[in-house]
C-alpha cells in the first residue's frame, strides 16, 4: 500500500525536483501539488493525504498557519516542514502548530524518502541539523530565562534593602518624633514656669526678680530657636548638597580652631593639628560642620587636671581618610559610646549644647558613605572621636 502525499510548494521547479525525489521511491505516490497554504489545506481536506511536505514560507497563508488549520480538520494527517529557513523561530513554529517533523530543502535530496516513510509511520522526524538548531535554542533559552531569574533576584534583593532601609527611616522618624516632643518641651515648661513667676514679681514689685525672669525666659527661648536652626539643619542632609570638591583637610582643621580661638583662650586648650594631613573628597561645607562639632565639643569637655590638650589629625587607610579629634578630657562610660550619637542625647545636662550636634555629624558622614565613632577608656580618660571620608570622588 502506497504512502500518499501533497506537495505544496510556491515555487514550481523546486516542486517538480522534490516529486522526482519522491516518486524515486516505489512505496510513495504524489497525489497532488499546491502552491500556496489555502489551496493545500482545501487538497488536504478533499484527498486526505498520509503525509504533506509542507514549504514553510508560502503566499496566501504560511506553512504555519496552514498546518494548524491541516491539525484541526485532518488530525491523522502528518506535516513534514520543507524549508530552507534553519532558524529556531520557524522550527519552533511548524513544530507548535503541528508538524511531525522538519527538514531543510538543501539536505532533502538526502533525506526526504527517509523522512517521509518515519512520518508515515507515526514517528517523527527532524534533521539532524535542525535538532543543532533548537539544541541551541533551548540553550539560548535556557540562559535567558537564568539571566532572566537573576535580574529577578537582583531587583527583589534592592526591594529587600530598600524595604529595610525604609524600616530603619521609619524607625529613626519614630524616635526623632519622640525626641523632638520631649526635647522641646523643656524649654516650654522654662517659658511657662517663669511667666508665673514674672507675673508675681511684677505684682510684688520686685525689680531684680523680674529681670532674672525676664532672662531666664530669653534664654529658654534662645535655646528653643537654636534646637528648631539644628533640626532644620539636620533634615536638610542629604537634600541641599554642595558640589563634591578635594578638601585641604590641614587649611579646613585651621579655620575651625580659629573660629573657636575665643573659646581656646578662655578654657586654656592647647590645640594641636597635624601638618601632613592627607586630602579627602566630599561636600566642604558640610565636613567643615562635622570638624566644627567635634572640635566644638572637644574644647568644650577637655578639663583635665593637667594642661587641656585636644588633637586634630587624619590619615589614609583601606583607601579612606580617617579623622579624629581627641581630648583628655572627661571621657565617656563605654555604654554611652553608641548612644551619644542619638538625637538630643546629651551625658551632662549642666554644660551647654541641644544635643543634636553629633546626630547631625553621623547623618552628614554617612551621607558622605563613611562611618563615625567614638572611643574612650572612661570617665576623666578623655576622648576620641573618628570619621571616615572618601579620598576621592
Amino acid at each position: 500500500m502506497s504512502i500518499k502525499v501533497i506537495l505544496a510548494d510556491d515555487h514550481e521547479n523546486l516542486r517538480a525536483g522534490f516529486r522526482g525525489i519522491l516518486e524515486s521511491a516505489a512505496e510513495i505516490e504524489v497525489v497532488s501539488e499546491a502552491g500556496n497554504g489555502r489551496d493545500t489545506v482545501a487538497q488536504v481536506s478533499q484527498l486526505q493525504p498520509d503525509v504533506v511536505v509542507m514549504d514553510v514560507a508560502m503566499p496566501g497563508i504560511n506553512g504555519v498557519d496552514a498546518t494548524r488549520e491541516i491539525t484541526e480538520i485532518a488530525p491523522n494527517v502528518r506535516v513534514l516542514a520543507l524549508s530552507g529557513h534553519n532558524d529556531g523561530f520557524f522550527v519552533k513554529g511548524m513544530l507548535e502548530a503541528g508538524a511531525r517533523g522538519y527538514l531543510l530543502k538543501d539536505v532533502a535530496v538526502n533525506e526526504l524518502v527517509t523522512a517521509v516513510k518515519t512520518l508515515s509511520e507515526g514517528r517523527i522526524y527532524v534533521s539532524p541539523s535542525v535538532i543543532d538548531t533548537l539544541t541551541y535554542s533551548f540553550l539560548s533559552t535556557v540562559s535567558e530565562l537564568n539571566a532572566s531569574r537573576k535580574k529577578q533576584q537582583q531587583l527583589l534583593d534592592e526591594i529587600q534593602v530598600k524595604n529595610s532601609e525604609l524600616e530603619r527611616q521609619n524607625a529613626e522618624l519614630e524616635r526623632f518624633t519622640y525626641s523632638v516632643s520631649h526635647d522641646l518641651r523643656a524649654p516650654l515648661v522654662t517659658i511657662k514656669g517663669f511667666i508665673g513667676l514674672l507675673l508675681k514679681d511684677i505684682e510684688s514689685g520686685k525689680g531684680e526678680a523680674i529681670q532674672s525672669d525676664i532672662k531666664q525666659i530669653s534664654h529658654a527661648t534662645d535655646n528653643m530657636a537654636t534646637q528648631l536652626d539644628e533640626l532644620l539643619e539636620l533634615s536638610r542632609v542629604g537634600r541641599l548638597v554642595n558640589p563634591p570638591v578635594e578638601i585641604d583637610l590641614n587649611e579646613m582643621a585651621a579655620s575651625v580652631v580659629a573660629l573657636f580661638s575665643d573659646s581656646i583662650a578662655k578654657a586654656d586648650v592647647d590645640v594641636k593639628i597635624d601638618q601632613a594631613m592627607p586630602a579627602a573628597y566630599g561636600d566642604a561645607g558640610r565636613i567643615f560642620e562635622v570638624f566644627q562639632n567635634l572640635v566644638g565639643n572637644a574644647i568644650k569637655f577637655a578639663k583635665s587636671e593637667d594642661a587641656s590638650v585636644v588633637e586634630i589629625g587624619a590619615e589614609e587607610s583601606d583607601g579612606q581618610v580617617v579623622c579624629h579629634v581627641r581630648d583628655n578630657g572627661v571621657g565617656i562610660q563605654p555604654e554611652y559610646l553608641e548612644r551619644v550619637f542619638n538625637l538630643f542625647e546629651r551625658l551632662n545636662p549642666r554644660v551647654e549644647g541641644t544635643g543634636i550636634g553629633l546626630a547631625l555629624a553621623k547623618r552628614i558622614v554617612e551621607f558622605h558613605n563613611g562611618k563615625i565613632w567614638a572611643e574612650s577608656e572612661g570617665p576623666g580618660r578623655g576622648s576620641t572621636f573618628w570619621f571616615s571620608l572618601p579620598i576621592n570622588q
